[in-house]
């Protein structure tokens, strides 16, 4: 499916926190965030942190919104000021759009800019063990383990085995964007 990224804008609130409400099922295992009644005044707040985030350059957090408008779900990088801490990469996608291809897509899409920027080599996953749909997206785009650590992610009902994936820069010799098609 071919689909837009691009920042959250008010406008986006209401789809946003619907999307949200109905894609409970599968947030609501992995992503603290997510919440029955989410609201669209929540939503605002979300989106005008990540404006704030991307002007700070510490993340690059992008709606993803079918050709239609409609929205998807979302996707971004988390930039560290620490040169041993990697970027990482987050993603959902709406409970009704999922097994599209929409969040590896949006993976390859971010990394490829994330390896556009000359200071970051390593791109990082972290998904909990048990989040296969999750683990699914990263393994589907090349992402290879390195580790698995007890308590990397902490959900509603504690912390848990969290798979960590990496994606390098790619060398001269690999496609551009060092991600498996």
């Amino acid at each position: 499916m071919d689909f837009i990224m691009r920042a959250f804008e008010d406008a986006d609130a209401a789809p946003f926190a619907q999307a949200v409400n109905q894609s409970l099922d599968t947030l609501l295992p992995w992503m603290t965030w997510a919440h029955k009644n989410y609201t669209e005044d929540e939503a605002r707040l979300w989106f005008h942190l990540t404006h704030l985030q991307r002007q700070q350059g510490t993340a690059n957090e992008m709606g993803l919104f079918a050709a239609d408008g409609r929205l998807l779900g979302g996707a971004g990088l988390r930039y560290s000021s620490n040169p041993l801490i990697p970027t990482s990469i987050g993603y959902w996608v709406h409970s009704n759009e999922q097994r599209q291809g929409i969040a590896s897509e949006a993976v390859r899409r971010l990394v490829a800019s994330a390896f556009s920027q000359p200071d970051i080599d390593v791109v990082e996953i972290l998904v909990a063990e048990r989040n296969i749909a999750s683990r699914s997206v990263a393994e589907k785009v090349g992402a290879k383990i390195i580790a698995i650590r007890y308590g990397l992610i902490v959900l509603d009902n504690g912390p848990v085995s969290t798979v960590i994936y990496h994606l390098h820069r790619p060398s001269s010799d690999e496609s551009e964007d060092g991600i498996a098609r």
